[in-house]
Parts: C-alpha cells; sequence; structure tokens
C-alpha cells in the first residue's frame, strides 16, 4: 500500500509531540514499518529527524536476510532531488558511516546509532542496500546520465564497506523505488571493489594542504592494460573523452614505439618511459606492501589514448606464435605515474582540465563531463538522441550499443554545434566564430548553455541545430535573386543562421513544422525547402534595408563587411524583421519569451 499525503498528516499529528519535524519526515517511519511489517514505535528511531544526516533518512537492519538496509526518501515525483543525496554519501556519507573520519558535533543521531546497531551485527550482515524512495518512475531515474554518474561514484567508495566488514563478499545494491507502485529497479549490484596490484613504488611524495596527496613515480604499462581489460571504460569515466581512432596521428606513433620496442626490438624498453608525457590517476586509495602498492578504484584523467592504442597493440599479436616473448617485453615498459589520493571530485576535475590542457584537446572536450552537460545528455537520450559531449564517443558505438541506450537516431548532436546553435538562438552571433572563447569563458559558457534549455522543447533545439547544415543552400538562394546585389551576404552567415531561426519559430504553422521536422537530425528535402524559402522571400528583404541604414553606409562603401557579424546587426535586423513580418525574437522556452 503506497503511503499517502492523508497517511503523513495523521502520522505526524500522532507522534509530533514527541518527534517534532516536517509532515514529510514521517514518509521514511511509515515507508519502513510497511515493507517490514514492524510497529512504527519500533522503527521511528531508526529514521533521521532535521539535518546533518549525510545521506541517510533511515535505516533497517533485516536478521533474517542478513541485509542493512540504508534509505533516503523524497516527497516527490523529481528523481532529480536525489543529485544531492548522492554528492553528500559520496563526499563524507559513506566514510561516516563505515569508516572512521574525525567527529561531527552536530551529526544526526541516527548516524551514531546506526554505527553502533553496525558493531554489534558486523559479523551478520552479507549485503548492503541503498535505496532511493520516490513518488516518481524508477526507469526515469535509472536511465539519467546524471544519476548514472553519481552512482558510479557511489559505488568507488564500496572500499570503506570492504574494509569496514574485513571482507570483499559484501554486495552493494543500489535501488529506486516508486511510493505509488512499489515497482524497484535495482540500477547495479556492486560485489567487486576494483582494486590491483601493482609495481608502483612512489618515488615522491607530495601532500597540500587539503590533504590531497600526489604521488609520483613509474606505472608499468602492461598493469595499466590489465586495469582497462578489467574496468573496460569505466577506468575513463573521469577522463574528457574516450579513445580516439587508431589512425590519428599521436596514436600511430605510440604504436611505431611499441612495434619498435616489442616485435623489431631495434628500441630498448626503457626509451618509452623518455618520450611519454606520463599518466595521470585518480584513486580511492593507494597503499604500500613488500615493494609494491594496492591501488583501489583507479581512474585515468590522462593517458586513454596511450591505454587504448596498447590494448589495440595486443589484439593484434596476441594469437602470434612469439607472443610470449612480446608479453615479456611488453611488462619492461614503465611511464611516469601521477597518481592522486585523498581528494574531493571538484578537486578531479580541476586536475583533469589541467592535465588535458594542451594540443589537440579543444575547449569544448573539456567540458565533457559537466554537470549541465550531463543534464542536456541525459534531456536528448529521452527523446532517443545520442549527444556526443565526449569526443569520439558516438564513433565507438555499435548499433546493440545504440540500442541499449534508448538511441533511436543513427545522427548525434555534438557539443561544439549545440553551443553555436544555443549562440544563434539567443542572437549572439559574434560569438559562433569565437566558440572556443566561449567555452574557455565560465560567463559566456554558463549563457550559451543556460539551464532554462534544459527545460525547453527538444524539438525546437533540432530545428535550429539543422539550419546550420542548410547555411551554404539558403545564401546561394539569396545570391540567385541577384549575385552582384547580394553578393555581401556571404559574410552574414551566422546573422542568416540567426534569422532563419527566428523565421522558423515566427512561422504561423510552426506547430506543424516542430511536428514534422523537430523529431529527427536528417534534414529532409521539405526543410530544406522551407528554410531557403524563408531566406529568398524574408531574410533577403531584411538584410536589404539594413545594409541601407545611414549608420552603415561607410562600412559597405569601404567594403568592410565586419559588422555583418554583430549582435547589434541581428538586432538591427530582427528590428525591422518585426516591422514588416511581425516577427518578435522569440527563444525555444516554455515561455518562449
Amino acid at each position: 500500500m503506497a503511503i499517502t499525503l492523508d497517511r503523513l498528516t495523521e502520522t505526524q499529528n500522532l507522534l509530533k509531540s514527541k518527534y517534532g519535524g516536517t509532515k514529510e519526515d514521517y514518509f521514511a517511519p511509515l515507508f519502513i514499518s510497511d515493507k517490514f511489517e514492524k510497529r512504527i514505535e519500533t522503527v521511528i528511531d531508526n529514521c533521521a529527524f532535521g539535518n546533518n544526516d549525510y545521506g541517510i533518512d533511515g535505516y533497517y537492519i533485516d536478521k533474517e536476510a542478513k541485509n542493512l538496509y540504508l534509505y533516503q526518501f523524497k516527497w516527490s515525483d523529481n528523481y532529480e532531488l536525489f543529485k544531492d543525496t548522492y554528492k553528500r554519501l559520496i563526499k563524507d556519507g559513506v566514510e561516516r558511516i563505515f569508516g572512521d573520519p574525525y567527529t561531527d558535533t552536530l551529526i544526526n543521531k541516527v548516524v551514531p546509532k546506526l554505527k553502533l546497531e553496525l558493531q554489534e551485527y558486523k559479523d551478520l550482515i552479507n549485503k548492503v542496500y541503498i535505496c532511493f524512495v520516490f513518488n516518481g518512475e524508477p526507469e526515469k531515474a535509472e536511465g539519467s546520465r546524471v544519476l548514472e554518474s553519481l552512482r558510479e561514484e557511489l559505488e568507488s567508495k564500496k572500499h570503506f564497506i570492504d574494509s569496514y566488514f574485513n571482507s570483499d563478499e559484501i554486495t552493494l545494491t543500489i535501488q529506486y523505488i516508486s511510493n505509488e507502485t512499489k515497482k524497484v529497479n535495482q540500477t547495479s549490484r556492486t560485489k567487486k571493489t576494483f582494486q590491483y596490484d601493482i609495481s608502483f613504488k612512489a618515488q615522491s611524495v607530495k601532500v597540500a594542504s587539503g590533504n590531497e596527496t600526489l604521488h609520483l613515480g613509474f606505472l608499468s604499462l602492461y598493469d595499466l592494460y590489465r586495469m582497462f581489460v578489467d574496468m573496460k571504460q569505466r577506468l575513463f569515466e573521469k577522463n574528457i573523452r574516450a579513445g580516439l581512432e587508431a589512425d590519428l596521428a599521436p596514436n600511430q606513433a605510440i604504436k611505431k614505439s611499441l612495434k619498435e620496442i616489442v616485435i623489431n626490438k631495434k628500441v630498448n624498453p626503457e626509451y618509452f618511459t623518455f618520450h611519454h608525457n606520463g599518466v595521470t590517476l585518480f584513486a580511492e586509495k593507494l597503499e604500500a606492501e613488500n615493494g609494491t602498492s594496492k591501488i583501489v578504484e583507479p581512474r585515468v584523467l590522462n593517458g586513454a589514448q596511450t591505454i587504448t592504442t596498447l590494448s589495440r597493440f595486443i589484439e593484434e599479436i596476441q594469437k602470434q606464435p612469439n607472443f610470449s616473448e612480446y608479453e615479456k617485453t611488453l611488462k619492461q615498459i614503465e611511464v611516469i605515474g601521477k597518481i592522486i589520493t585523498n581528494c574531493t571530485q571538484e578537486f578531479v576535475t580541476q586536475v583533469t582540465i589541467s592535465n588535458n590542457k594542451q594540443n589537440p584537446v579543444e575547449s569544448w572536450n573539456l567540458r565533457a563531463n559537466d554537470l549541465i552537460q550531463l543534464e542536456f545528455d541525459d534531456k536528448f537520450r529521452n527523446d532517443g538522441i545520442f549527444y556526443e559531449r565526449q569526443e569520439n564517443s558516438f564513433a565507438n558505438l555499435r548499433d546493440s550499443d545504440l540500442e541499449e541506450l534508448g538511441i533511436e537516431h543513427h545522427k548525434e548532436i555534438k557539443i561544439k554545434k549545440l553551443a553555436q546553435t544555443f549562440l544563434a538562438i539567443q542572437g549572439e552571433i559574434d560569438k559562433i566564430s569565437e566558440i572556443g572563447k566561449v567555452f574557455e569563458t565560465d560567463t559566456l559558457y554558463e549563457k550559451a548553455f543556460n539551464p532554462q534549455f534544459l527545460k525547453s522543447d527538444t524539438r525546437k533545439i533540432i530545428i535550429a541545430y539543422k539550419v546550420q547544415f542548410r547555411l551554404n543552400a539558403i545564401i546561394n538562394e539569396i545570391e540567385s535573386r541577384g549575385e552582384n546585389k547580394y553578393f555581401f551576404v556571404r559574410y552574414a552567415r551566422n546573422l542568416v543562421w540567426a534569422l532563419t531561426v527566428q523565421g522558423l519559430l515566427n512561422d504561423n504553422y510552426v506547430d506543424d513544422l516542430l511536428e514534422n521536422y523537430g523529431h529527427t537530425l536528417s534534414v529532409e528535402a521539405d526543410f530544406n525547402s522551407i528554410v531557403k524559402d524563408i531566406g529568398s522571400k524574408k531574410i533577403r528583404i531584411i538584410l536589404s534595408e539594413l545594409i541601407k541604414q545611414k549608420k552603415y553606409d561607410d562600412y559597405m562603401t569601404n567594403g568592410k563587411f565586419s559588422f555583418l557579424k554583430t549582435r547589434i546587426a541581428f538586432v538591427d535586423s530582427m528590428t525591422i524583421a518585426n516591422k514588416r513580418y511581425g516577427w518578435d525574437m522569440l527563444k525555444i522556452t516554455h515561455n518562449g519569451q
């Protein structure tokens, strides 16, 4: 039976004199009471009232099933509210429960009570469940790229659980549960903590004032390969991009070096170290043991291309009769290794950006894992469209991968072109050609990826996005009406883009346009005709009037057409469009203003 608002009200009225709290605070004890068929009085002390709960609203130890349940409750159908809960659990919560952190005098009393009970039943528990309970649909929570990223971060804290129970056999399961339907979506079950014995010995250790620790030494390239074989793309989840094509120059150079060392024996293995920039990793923990090191939950921040190139190289040679000899040589190759521990996710992000600020990494690649990009990933995936925020990630997917992700279209939206589309929609045409600067400057970046666009009609984004692929056709159509008369239009490419978007949004039949052309990234023949028609019949007239304005006389006389690339030219054009055609400056948010 679902918990109802009436039951919350009734329970609060009955118990608030003793426990206080808001009406929503009673969601936890009611749910736990119902699930485990216990009187509410016997479980209410296992529930948090107030703040500073480290992401835990309640818990229950099922002694018969040998399970520990940790709960977070939201009286809402919005799964995005779990983002902050995840962050609290990742930052401090898991360590607060299963580790040995410094004392917190303001801690909610439910956490120390949980720790006391855990001590008593420590040897009993086999499984740990972290359950997110709300009134929405678990499938949507499970499908969120943002929550998926946070879940993977939370899973990387499992080593605290292993250490507490002195066992790596404890299973960690994360669930989304609907209060309305009681449906449970088990998003992951993690038994394995990714940890490896590696031949790494720190030559130097540097500890920052915030206790962030950098271990500097030499890493075995083969150890990195072993991690990749086991973890696959999970090893690169903190990186800005997946492995790129094998035929790119840097990757070809790495492969050539490996061939010269391993197969041709022309170069000794130690020389690879001199020619390689090194690899940077983040790890939850790094412990030295008997001349080797144990690394827990490693993530590559810089070095994905080296590792994927090595993997491809090994795949090519492992069926050769001399592979065992080749493998011995591979195990001798080392690279400079930086392993970072004891730091926050924000610190890891900054290190990733700093370690990847060299050619040919573009500024938009550095933003691949920003929260706003993950949220746009979710938005487009809900409409069956792949958002390529990580460079080359679409090319690395098979048809079966697209099907599993729920992607229905075999074309992708690219992060750079999406940013330019958002700028065109806003009339910021002077920024379109300076897109690198937009991604490098926080204020410009935040304006381009306005969070309000997350709430917009995806169909409007798609038709605006598609216009850029027909700009040549639109410009040619205008010039065909008089090449000498309209030659200047070729200098107004981004202005034409922005005006075409406004022409579509202001069309009397905009709903039909959205329905017919806003569901796919393919540029249909009819859509091509429509935008060419807007160009020849309306934008041509608008631009003709624009260049006749007195303030642009000198520019036109001297053949200087840079004014056509400015924001003010767009504003003046929209003033003309409003007078002639009744166009308003429309946006793509719900109210359109």
